[in-house]
């Protein structure tokens, strides 16, 4: 009876090696994904221009995409003064005059980072700094060309940004253009 039980138990034991030794490596298995590109407005980040004195520089491009742009300001300007400062918005009325504004048309909250890098090397006192309010006007962040600003907002939340530029130290031949990146996690 004894070397019945460890036949039983040495077969059991070999199977069950050769069972593990069995299981995959590696496998691929292929999904259909739909990812439809909607202009700003319809994203899951929604992006929209500002009224009040926006005045024409922040709006919709042609592909529906929200564009800054200070040679907009009229058909006589091509861009703004050096020594100077613009603002776009008003910071004790952001939520009804402001440069843009950024909605979560997600289901979830998430975190967004807003953060703007210069294209070239302007002068080391010039800046541009957008801040963000929620709905009832309160800051939630501000971020510029030396650093970002985070803030977050639940599903159909909007924040409110107002701009800044402030071209001290700059000469008509200098640009504070740049890249303006909004984040979300």
């Amino acid at each position: 009876m004894q070397r019945k039980a460890v036949l039983v138990i040495g077969t059991v034991l070999i199977a069950s090696v050769a069972m593990g030794s069995a299981a995959f490596t590696s496998g691929s298995v292929d999904r259909a994904a739909t990812v439809q590109v909607v202009g700003d407005d319809a994203a899951a980040t929604g992006l929209a221009p500002g009224g009040g004195t926006n005045s024409g520089v922040v709006q919709y491009d042609s592909n529906n995409q929200l564009s800054i742009d200070f040679s907009n300001v009229s058909s006589n300007a091509d861009g703004i003064n050096g020594n100077a400062n613009y603002t776009i918005g008003d910071h004790s009325s952001a939520t009804t005059t402001y440069a843009f504004n950024v909605t979560n048309n997600d289901d979830a909250t998430h975190t967004y980072t807003l953060s703007y890098a210069f294209s070239g090397s302007p002068a080391t006192d010039s800046s541009v700094t957008f801040t963000a309010y929620n709905s009832t006007g309160s800051k939630l962040a501000t971020a510029s060309d030396s650093g970002s600003g985070s803030f977050d907002l639940g599903s159909t939340e909007t924040a409110y940004v107002v701009m800044e530029v402030n071209s001290t130290g700059t000469t008509s031949a200098e640009s504070l253009s740049g890249d303006l990146t909004i984040t979300a996690t």
